[in-house]
């Protein structure tokens, strides 16, 4: 039994060599044991010595990283170690290995854990003003102030922020408060101002600094800096804005008072408003309007600037439009602001700013028609009695008709009921698909009831003043049509087209134009244009309608 006893205890003491390390990892053999001690702490870029104990001696080393950032002097096969700690942002951990090959080729290992403290070393500030050139800096110079030149005493740190906040001085407006470079602009001042700035640099690995800088402005010549504003371009009956809000004085408040110099009087929404309106005047040909604003501050030191407004003439066309005040949907009259149905005629062209049209004569919206006797004499707008109408808009003379006093045939040669089949003469004779109506049937010829015969008929007495009458082209005929009558009785004014007939033709009131039908075969139809709706139509010619005249000035 005691001998039993004694071979275990030998057994236990042959088996019981360990490895001991600073983690417990090591490895259990019958013959070898390694240990590099307690993990260490350790500052970077600082030498660590590290040693491995083992047992027996006279075997191999291997040390390897595990982990962490990367250290100087690994791998490697020494037993002792003088490690070069790395540079690091911030506290780190690296983790190391040791393999032992004792001399019976037991292998065993420990590893070591090395906590590197981060030494970071602070930035160092320097400030600078680069800007303007030249110094002292004068009132709307940018001044900028630089920190660029700040920097990170560690080897491979560097500046990563900054920040400036002002701590005296007026309130300025700055590029941006986080970059290296401030800028500003030198502000009007009534007595020498400082200004002071508390900035603080920051590094990559966190380190912050601060220091007072601080910059003395000099006062400005001029306290009050009148701005009209930039010369603008308009066009008739446009609405033009004034503004003097740029205007600056030292505390930022003012009042203005605008005046015209020149060009043709307009008025002002409001003279004593920093921003104000009015409506660009009716013109004849180009011209400027200048106008100046005196801007006064709490201390009643002013000064005073001019803008100039150049005003072109609206491209309003030279034929009248289409008489139209109001704006419509689908089914019913709408205000013209509406954004559902954009573009109608109220909003554009000559009638949307027939209030503001300085006329020659009278109309409705932005016709224009002056009366003239049988001389072309201009007569008063109330005159009664008149032979022919000037529209002051194309300059064209039109017939004015007399009045429907007897029975066709029996009629006077102008009486507004005469009406004729189309015929007329060209430069080579008598135009193709002319047709001339019977003497004495719907007028009072003896020759024939044709728009070429009354045509002779009427220049043969120089009527109104002229012997140069002929039919209207599409278009003329068309520019007398005021769609606004629509629904009435005619749709062309009827004071100053008197004498319009009551009576219709087949129920239209057609009036001849000068302008073929090119129909491709046999040219025998002409338009006309229904007075009645404004309608036009390829009428042939040798139906008749009604005439009006027209003759250049």
């Amino acid at each position: 039994m005691g001998r039993l006893i004694h071979s275990a205890l030998s057994i236990i003491l042959a088996t019981g060599l360990v490895a001991c390390g600073g983690s417990g990892g090591d490895e259990v053999t019958e013959n070898a044991s390694i240990n590099v001690g307690a993990d260490r702490d350790a500052v970077e870029k600082s030498e660590l010595i590290i040693n491995a104990q083992v047992s027996p001696p006279g075997g191999t080393f291997r040390w390897q990283q595990l982990s962490g950032p990367a250290i100087e002097g690994l791998p490697s096969e020494e037993q002792e170690l003088a490690l070069m700690l790395p540079d690091v942002k911030g506290d780190r951990a690296a983790q190391i290995k040791v393999d032992y090959r004792a001399p019976d080729n037991t292998l065993v290992s420990d590893t070591l854990t090395i906590n590197i403290a981060s030494a970071n070393q602070l930035p160092q500030i320097a400030i600078a003003q680069i800007a303007p050139e030249q110094l002292p800096s004068q009132y709307n110079d940018v001044v900028t102030l630089s920190a660029a030149g700040s920097s990170d005493p560690d080897e491979n740190g560097f500046i990563a922020s900054y920040l400036w906040q002002q701590t005296e001085g007026p309130q300025l407006q700055f590029s941006a408060v986080d970059e290296a470079t401030l800028s500003f602009r030198h502000p009007l001042l009534d007595s020498d101002t400082t200004l002071a700035w508390t900035v603080f640099v920051s590094d990559d690995e966190g380190g912050q600094v601060s220091t007072e800088y601080s910059l003395l402005l000099n006062k400005t010549a001029q306290v009050v800096i009148a701005n009209a504003g930039d010369d603008q371009q308009a066009t008739e009956f446009d609405t033009v804005t004034l503004n003097a809000g740029n205007s600056e004085t030292v505390s930022g408040q003012f009042s203005c008072y605008w005046q015209q110099q020149s060009g043709s009087a307009v008025t002002l929404a409001s003279e004593r408003q920093c921003e104000t309106q009015f409506v660009a005047p009716d013109i004849d040909v180009a011209q400027q309007l200048s106008f100046s604003v005196r801007v006064s501050d709490e201390l009643n030191r002013s000064a005073s600037d001019e803008v100039t407004v150049s005003v072109q003439r609206r491209a309003l066309g030279l034929i009248n439009d289409t008489g139209m005040s109001a704006c419509f949907n689908n089914s019913q009259a709408i205000s013209c602001d509406s954004t559902d149905f954009q573009g109608q005629d109220a909003q554009q062209g000559r009638d949307s700013v027939a209030q503001r049209l300085d006329k020659v004569g009278k109309g409705d919206m932005a016709f224009d028609f002056t009366k003239l006797n049988e001389f072309a004499d201009e007569l008063p707008d109330s005159a009664t009695e008149f032979a022919c109408v000037r529209d002051n808009v194309t300059g064209l003379i039109w017939e004015v008709k007399q009045a429907n006093t007897h029975t066709l045939p029996n009629t006077d040669l102008r009486e507004g009921q005469n009406h004729y089949s189309w015929a007329l003469n060209g430069e080579g004779g008598v135009l193709i698909g002319s047709e001339r109506a019977p003497a004495n049937s719907s007028c009072p010829s003896d020759v024939d009831c044709s728009v070429q015969q009354y045509i002779d008929e009427v220049n043969a007495i120089d009527f109104c003043g002229g012997a140069n009458w002929r039919l209207p082209t599409y278009v003329e005929l068309l520019s007398l049509v005021d769609y606004q009558r629509h629904g009435q009785a005619h749709m062309i004014s009827p004071d100053y087209f008197i004498h319009t007939p009551s009576v219709s033709l087949l129920g239209h009131l057609n009036y001849w134009t000068s302008r073929t039908s090119v129909d491709g075969q046999s040219l025998s139809q002409a338009f006309i244009i229904d007075m009645s709706s404004g309608n036009d139509l390829a009428y042939p010619k040798d139906n008749t309608a009604y005439v009006r005249l027209v003759r250049n000035p």
